[in-house]
């Protein structure tokens, strides 16, 4: 079935009242385009719907200029800093941060909603992703006796049936919880579906190497804050006396 754009836009359009994507029974809401667009079957309910069209604007969004992505999540409900009973109050949620009025605002909506359909039905050509990182974050123990990286990984499936990643490291870690490993990758206890969100964390000697080379939307580095040791500054040649005795001034520090 090809979809229309304007039929794609009118049953988005359609989508925005209430609550949006937080309608109740929202699988009675969402029309035959939708439906094709986000790969959307009869068999699939409310909440299944929700995270299929959650993630389906997600990926299509993360290209956009920031005002058009809030344009676009916003009224859809799909902003949470907006989750408003009504589109009319998120209009307003959405005039203050854009610092526009909300006539100015309803056309920056109709932008975004424009600009999402055009990528959903020209697509620019890349690699498929069947999955993202919606966030990493490495935890710097340096209390322990040999210091550790802990990471934690949020990963978000943008098709059914993905199962397993990629190692992140390629030797001597250890899963502390939510995955097994499986030869070069790290196997999920089942699969996900579509939109779906999977945590797992992993943990390695500090200086063990680790390549990031998945889109990811946020990564949060932190250094422990009980950590009785510091990592020493890099030198720069510049130091005084009483500094190349290698004396670090104490205190935790944190980088996120």
């Amino acid at each position: 079935m090809a979809v229309s754009s304007k039929l794609l836009i009118g049953e988005l359009k359609a989508l925005r009242r209430g609550r949006g994507v937080h309608t109740p029974g929202l699988d009675r809401h969402v029309g035959p385009a939708l439906r094709e667009a986000c790969g959307i079957s009869d068999c699939d309910g409310a909440e299944v719907v929700r995270e299929k069209l959650g993630a389906w604007v997600a990926d299509l969004v993360r290209t956009l200029p920031d005002d058009l992505r809030l344009a676009v999540t916003t009224p859809l409900g799909l902003n949470p800093d907006a989750q408003h009973v009504f589109l009319a109050h998120r209009v307003e949620w959405l005039a203050s941060r854009l610092q526009r009025d909300s006539r100015t605002v309803r056309r920056r909506i109709d932008d975004g909603l424009t600009r999402l359909v055009e990528a959903a039905l020209h697509p620019a050509q890349q690699a498929q992703e069947d999955w993202y990182v919606a966030r990493i974050q490495v935890l710097l123990r340096l209390d322990a006796p040999s210091p550790v990286r802990v990471e934690q990984w949020t990963v978000i499936a943008l098709r059914d049936g993905v199962d397993q990643i990629p190692l992140p490291c390629s030797a001597n870690f250890e899963v502390v919880y939510g995955a097994v490993p499986d030869g070069r990758a790290l196997r999920f206890p089942r699969p996900l579906r579509t939109g779906e969100t999977h945590e797992f964390c992993v943990q390695a000697p500090l200086l063990t190497p680790a390549t990031y080379v998945h889109r990811c939307e946020r990564f949060d580095l932190v250094v422990d804050e009980s950590a009785p040791r510091v990592v020493p500054p890099p030198r720069t040649g510049l130091e005084s006396a009483d500094d190349a005795s290698g004396a670090v001034p104490g205190g935790s520090r944190a980088a996120g």
